[in-house]
């Protein structure tokens, strides 16, 4: 799918939080690029799926996806909620996923340990010129 003009983006924006909201399942995305792999990504990821299925948490996508573009705290994740709203994470150990686990997805914490303040408007692309 190309996306030509900025209302091609909005739609395709809003095609995906509605896509969420309706599963009502949060997704967890690991940055496996070649940084997050280099980094311990593949680490990360097991670690998760282990803490998943050993706490029976349901509701839950895990993804793998490439590059986050934060490879200064690579590992990377990234915590989508089901109404859209995200948390990024850096820095992450394979030891970090349970305390992870229990603030993010009970509590959306998003001032606690890794997050990475992005710095960006949410919805910056949203912005008239």
């Amino acid at each position: 799918m190309k996306l030509k003009s900025k209302e091609d983006f909005v739609n395709y924006k809003n095609g995906i939080m509605e896509k969420n909201k309706k599963s009502n399942s949060v997704k967890i995305l690991v940055g496996l690029g070649t940084c997050g792999i280099a980094a311990g990504g593949q680490a990360v990821w097991k670690s998760l799926e282990d803490n998943i299925k050993k706490k029976k948490i349901v509701n839950l996508e895990l993804v793998k996806v490439g590059c986050i573009g934060y490879c200064h705290a690579e590992p990377t994740i990234e915590i989508l909620y089901n109404d859209g709203t995200s948390v990024l994470l850096g820095d992450v150990k394979p030891e970090d996923i349970n305390d992870i686990l229990e603030l993010h997805l009970n509590n959306r914490c998003s001032s606690c340990s890794h997050v990475i303040n992005t710095n960006i408007a949410p919805d910056i692309f949203l912005q008239e010129e």
